[in-house]
C-alpha cells in the first residue's frame, strides 16, 4: 500500500511541477514579446533588464525541467498520465512558440545591428572630394565601399 501512495504521489508531484513549467513557459514567451518591443524602441535598459528575467527564468526551467525527468518514471494513474500528456503537449508548444520569437527577436537584432554598423561607417567614412566629371575609360569612386542602408528591410 505504501508503493502506491508513492506512485500518486509522486504523479501529484509530475503534475504540480508540469503545471509551474507551463506557467513559467509562457511568462518567457510574454517577455520575449517584451524584448521584441525594447528591440524595436531601441530602449537598452529594459533590454538588460528583460535580459536578466530570461537568463532567471531559463534557470528555473532547467531546474525544472531536471527534477520532473526525474519524477516522471513515479507517476502511474491513468487519470494523471492523461493530464502529463496534456501539460506536457502544451508545454511542447509553447516553448515552440519561444522559439519561433527568439529567432524573430535575433533577427530584428542582427537587422538593428547591421543599420548601426552602415550608420557608423557613413558618419567615419574619409572625407574625400568627389568629383562631379571623370576622365574617359576611369569609373568613379571604383574603391569607394558604400554602405548598404538603402538596400536593407526589416
Amino acid at each position: 500500500m505504501a508503493n502506491h501512495e508513492q506512485q500518486i504521489s509522486g504523479a501529484q508531484d509530475v503534475v504540480e511541477g508540469l503545471g509551474v513549467s507551463l506557467k513559467l513557459s509562457q511568462d518567457l514567451f510574454l517577455l520575449l514579446a517584451d524584448e521584441n518591443a525594447a528591440l524595436r524602441a531601441m530602449a537598452t535598459q529594459e533590454l538588460f533588464r528583460i535580459s536578466r528575467q530570461k537568463m532567471s527564468l531559463l534557470a528555473r526551467l532547467n531546474y525544472l525541467d531536471e527534477v520532473l525527468g526525474q519524477l516522471l518514471p513515479a507517476a502511474s494513474s491513468s487519470e494523471r498520465e492523461r493530464l502529463i500528456g496534456q501539460y506536457k503537449r502544451r508545454i511542447r508548444e509553447v516553448r515552440a512558440a519561444i522559439q519561433d520569437q527568439n529567432l524573430i527577436n535575433k533577427r530584428l537584432t542582427e537587422d538593428t545591428l547591421g543599420y548601426l554598423n552602415d550608420a557608423i561607417a557613413l558618419i567615419t567614412r574619409p572625407a574625400r572630394e568627389e568629383s562631379v566629371y571623370r576622365a574617359p575609360g576611369r569609373l568613379l569612386g571604383r574603391n569607394l565601399t558604400l554602405p548598404s542602408v538603402i538596400s536593407r528591410a526589416v
